[in-house]
């Protein structure tokens, strides 16, 4: 009697089961643009765009880190410049981090002076909700890194994204703070 229970317990758990996963939501990652149709709608005037990459080293990674106030989850990074002839329209960064549990792609465009000029979503993989708008990024703009580029200082935090707007402004920070190590001297000499 106790095994003819369980085996209908056991149906009934399986129905219900099957019932809640066709009446969930499909999760969808919402994808935006990829890397070349980001960097050309970015750097419309560009001539060409070349790629340099970076190893970083342990004191580069330290100084990054100390900058940015964030911990840099690679070492290996690319700087995508943008060029009309001889002349530096900017650079860009994409960095991928983990917002909540899932991951978003950014990137972070820098004007020669090493200023933030815009930001891009690539890729959003969490729920549409928890996505910051076009409206919240451009605050961003015209940013230098700086004590007070954090939440609740000069950028505003978002209401039910809390980590979203976190993971977002982390990943300017470390875009300016990677340019300033790469770049802001070679940049600065011009």
């Amino acid at each position: 009697m106790a095994s003819a229970w369980c085996s209908r317990t056991l149906a009934l758990v399986g129905l219900v089961a099957v019932w809640c996963t066709a009446l969930a939501a499909p999760a969808r990652a919402n994808v935006y643009a990829s890397k070349a149709e980001a960097l050309r709608a970015a750097f419309p005037d560009a001539d060409r765009i070349e790629d340099r990459s970076f190893v970083l080293t342990e004191a580069q990674v330290v100084q990054i880190e100390a900058l940015a106030q964030a911990p840099l989850e690679r070492k290996i990074w690319t700087l995508h410049e943008a060029w009309r002839g001889k002349e530096l329209l900017g650079s860009a960064v994409i960095d991928i981090r983990t917002v909540r549990t899932l991951p978003e792609a950014l990137l972070v465009v820098l004007r020669p002076d090493g200023a933030v000029r815009s930001l891009r979503i690539l890729a959003f993989h969490e729920p549409s909700e928890y996505q910051p708008p076009d409206r919240w990024l451009a605050q961003m703009d015209g940013r230098h890194l700086s004590p007070e580029l954090h939440l609740k200082r000069e950028i505003h935090a978002i209401a039910g994204a809390t980590l979203s707007s976190q993971a977002v402004t982390r990943s300017v920070r470390t875009a300016l703070a990677l340019y300033q190590v790469l770049l802001g001297n070679e940049n600065a000499a011009e």
